[in-house]
């Protein structure tokens, strides 16, 4: 009697180098999904930010009375920042060597305020007599691209409120020019200790 031949006694190799690639392909896309649809709320960009390589820290800090955060518009020319009684007591260039500690300085500044516990939200400020310091703040990052390594920009502001010991930043971040800036609120959050030395000895 002939021999039948087993055909099921041939196990199928898997072929894992494959399984990992396809996984990696849709880690990848699902990460690229997330982030073209996350919101922009302000503290998420500082904080994508902040977790950046940082290739330079450049900032003006300034006592204002009056905060204007909208984007006005002039002959097509579009500008911002129409504070009130804007003195200006520190600016930063992170990459000279005599500013690094300042420098290291805004970026505690901002640490701090993706750790602090959102409170509510404003639509303006009121008016105070210099009551206010704002830190005008650019962040150059390492952004790493399909076709190689680049520079991305990020422009934040913070307005502390000398008096109330607190903290504003935007709800939302848009392009520093971008008309959608009159349409978002300020955030307070309440300052801790490390912030207010900091922003104290930076305004002096």
């Amino acid at each position: 009697m002939a021999r039948r031949r087993n055909v099921y006694s041939k196990k199928k190799r898997i072929n894992y180098g494959r399984i990992l690639l396809l996984l990696l392909i849709l880690v990848v896309l699902i990460a690229l999904v997330f982030k073209l649809f996350k919101k922009n709320n302000y503290t998420d960009v500082v904080e994508d930010a902040l977790n950046s390589r940082i290739v330079r820290i450049s900032a003006s800090v300034n006592s204002v009375s009056d905060v204007d955060y909208s984007v006005h518009s002039n002959d097509g020319i579009r500008y911002t920042n129409q504070h009130e009684n804007i003195i200006q007591l520190n600016t930063i260039d992170g990459s000279n060597a005599e500013d690094k500690g300042k420098a290291d300085d805004i970026k505690l500044l901002f640490n701090n305020v993706i750790k602090f516990d959102a409170g509510d939200k404003v639509k303006d400020l009121p008016l105070k007599e210099n009551g206010y310091y704002w830190v005008d703040a650019k962040f150059t990052v390492e952004d790493w691209k399909i076709l190689g390594k680049g520079e991305n920009e990020y422009d934040f502001d913070l307005y502390y409120d000398i008096e109330e010991k607190k903290v504003y930043v935007k709800d939302k971040y848009y392009n520093e020019f971008s008309k959608k800036n009159n349409k978002t609120e300020l955030r307070g959050y309440a300052a801790d200790d490390e912030f207010i030395r900091t922003i104290e000895r930076l305004a002096k």
